[in-house]
């Protein structure tokens, strides 16, 4: 399966474009704004990603669904609606935590762990500053600490490990991104709300995302480059 270089541009263009307005309109609470600007976001990395890849990671656009839901139930503002929408998210993170152990060419401990425990410690200590205010939140919070926690030591172990550091210097980042977005989510929520959290929040959503489908390509390439020669696109598509 071929590529479509002739839309990726464009379409990049055009994401960009879109963050930019979402981060003006949650930055001025313009509700006609939001949401559509979200589904927005998250369609157009669907399709840049579809249209770049050779291999269709099935995975991968799975998770984009659940990244979704997750913008959809927070819409809602209600203790419901962050339970649910804080759910959906822990399960985008635990699918791009799978798909980062299958293109890991080797998972070793010792760097994991030293990856693991920083990123664990902060969001800890995040949860134990609003552990008052959670409620019905703590359990899924503390989920979501785990596994967050657990790809941004992946990240940190490949980009030790590997040799293309490219690739995992994109996931590295991303995976910051997608800390600092629960970290400024939780104080925004439940211990203190600043306007520009706002537009900080959604930049942080996007900007991980698109490092994360660039990671996600490079780590492709790679694959492909490593294959025989004799293998051909369409075979590497089934």
């Amino acid at each position: 399966m071929k590529t479509d270089n002739k839309l990726i541009l464009p379409l990049t263009a055009l994401f960009f474009l879109i963050v930019g307005i979402l981060a003006f309109g949650v930055y001025f609470d313009n509700e006609s704004i939001i949401l559509p600007a979200r589904i927005a976001g998250v369609s157009l990395i669907f399709l840049i990603y579809f249209f770049s890849s050779f291999r269709k990671n099935k995975l991968y656009l799975s998770s984009l669904l659940f990244s979704l839901l997750s913008i959809l139930f927070l819409f809602i503002k209600s203790d419901s609606g962050v339970i649910s929408a804080t759910l959906f998210f822990l399960i985008f993170i635990v699918l791009t935590t799978r798909i980062v152990i299958k293109n890991s060419k080797k998972v070793s401990f010792i760097p994991v762990a030293l990856g693991f425990l920083p990123f664990l410690s902060t969001l800890f200590y995040l949860i134990f500053l609003t552990y008052s205010s959670l409620g019905i939140n703590y359990v899924p919070s503390i989920l979501n600490a785990l596994i967050i926690s657990f790809l941004g030591g992946l990240a940190v172990s490949n980009f030790i490990l590997e040799e293309d550091n490219m690739k995992n210097i994109w996931l590295l980042i991303s995976s910051l991104l997608f800390t600092f977005l629960i970290f400024v989510f939780m104080i925004e929520r439940y211990y203190l709300s600043v306007q520009v959290f706002k537009p900080i929040r959604t930049i942080c959503f996007f900007g991980g995302h698109y490092l994360f489908m660039r990671y996600l390509l490079l780590s492709e390439h790679q694959t492909i480059i490593d294959l025989p020669c004799e293998i051909t696109e369409e075979s590497v598509s089934k």
